[in-house]
């Protein structure tokens, strides 16, 4: 089979998203079938269902094998993520050659059917704000310690922006993209701004900085930014509450199942004339002829398990904007930046590395191995386009004073990259 042309028989992540959001409404339509057919049927109508969803398991398993022995991995050998766990493990292997050396094939096998059927599915099928309050400390509850040595002073969590052809620091970088932020809301002075997941602020006090009034977290600057902890679905505020809203790369936690929910909400709270910022990581569908989908897969279920746990909704950029236009917003400019997610991943990974020593004894080593696999394959899949990230500013569809200024600054050439400057610290 080596040297045969690599093509997806079946869009695995398409149906991935389609269970999870429609389940409960192929059960009740199972339900209500089974009782409109005769008695002898009622067993065909309900194992039906069950052995397909058997078959297209069975399919992604066997494709996947298809496609690695097709690129010319060795499938003797253990799959890459065995490899990867046992580097964890035992430490034994070079990451990078493991990673990068096409030796062990990147395969959906024992245990990602089992991350799906044990966890994933049901989690994603159920997804409820309990769960997200469960999930919440084991993705981020590490201590400052553990995100320093990953993210370094910025303590910014997102992917960066850089320019071009520039050797710079991931300071000048988050900083830019703080500014990009700032100019796609078009924030000014008097602005009431809402950071939905902000982390240590970061972004709130820019935006303070800027003269808007924001609700998110402290950083400097308690005059202006108002600290609420508290779930966004429980947030009690009046309609058209703020001029600016941004959410970044926290939605992937909403879940699928609640995606619309939140993103109505945003609309319910947003002014008008107000703007919002989505900045979102997801996978891609996984349509393209000659490129192996399946090791996006196997990382997507890694991440689930030992990274963020429940962030289901880490979907293509098609599907976001989907949704966007189905809660009542036009999208007014989207940019694919994963290729400076990747660059940003390898700064942390670069931290991470030169804080080993102190890591390893304040958690263990096999914690520090754990931690340096996820950057590591993550610099990788966003830098092949196995996940990327997106920029996404939209207004309210209808509202014509707010989409022509929209349209008018993000015009293509407008937004210069600012000067690097010392941000506020903490």
């Amino acid at each position: 089979m080596a040297g045969k042309e690599v093509t997806m028989i079946f869009p695995m992540f398409e149906g991935v998203m389609f269970i999870s959001a429609y389940m409960p409404h192929m059960i009740a339509c199972l339900i209500v079938l089974a009782t409109m057919v005769r008695r002898p049927f009622r067993i065909c109508v309900l194992v039906l269902p069950v052995l397909t969803f058997a078959t297209l398991c069975g399919l992604a398993i066997m494709e996947s094998r298809w496609h690695a022995e097709a690129e010319g991995y060795d499938m003797n050998m253990p799959s890459l993520r065995e490899a990867l766990e046992d580097y964890i493990t035992t430490g034994k292997g070079n990451l990078e050659e493991i990673l990068e050396g096409k030796k062990y094939p990147p395969v959906f096998g024992k245990i990602e059917l089992f991350r799906y059927l044990n966890t994933w599915l049901g989690k994603s099928v159920f997804h409820d704000t309990d769960q997200d309050a469960d999930y919440l400390p084991e993705a981020y509850n590490k201590g400052d310690d553990w995100f320093e040595a990953t993210l370094a002073d910025p303590m910014v969590y997102t992917g960066a922006l850089y320019a071009p052809g520039q050797n710079e620091s991931v300071w000048s970088a988050q900083q830019k993209k703080l500014e990009f932020i700032a100019y796609g809301l078009g924030v000014k002075k008097g602005d009431k701004a809402l950071e939905i997941g902000c982390g240590w602020g970061r972004l709130s006090n820019y935006l303070a900085s800027k003269g808007a009034k924001v609700t998110g977290s402290q950083l400097g600057n308690g005059e202006n930014v108002d600290i609420v902890l508290k779930n966004f679905f429980d947030l009690q505020l009046p309609d058209k509450s703020f001029n600016v809203i941004s959410s970044v790369e926290m939605a992937e936690h909403v879940g699928i199942r609640n995606y619309n929910k939140f993103l109505r909400k945003v609309h319910r709270l947003l002014a008008d004339d107000g703007v919002f910022y989505l900045q979102v990581a997801g996978l891609p569908r996984g349509y393209a002829t000659g490129y192996n989908h399946y090791e996006d897969l196997v990382w997507g279920l890694f991440m689930d398990e030992h990274v963020f746990p429940g962030a289901d909704a880490s979907c293509p950029m098609g599907w976001v904007v989907t949704h966007l236009e189905q809660a009542g917003f036009e999208v007014q400019s989207v940019h694919n930046m994963g290729y400076h997610y990747s660059q940003t991943l390898y700064h942390w990974l670069q931290n991470w590395e030169a804080s080993k020593d102190r890591i390893v004894k304040a958690y263990g080593e096999r914690s520090w191995r754990r931690w340096r696999v996820f950057l590591a394959w993550s610099v990788r899949i966003s830098r092949r386009g196995g996940s990327t990230v997106q920029w996404i500013v939209a207004t309210k569809s209808g509202q014509e004073s707010a989409r022509i200024a929209a349209q008018n600054r993000l015009a293509p050439g407008l937004f210069q990259l600012p000067e690097f400057q010392p941000l506020p610290t903490r």
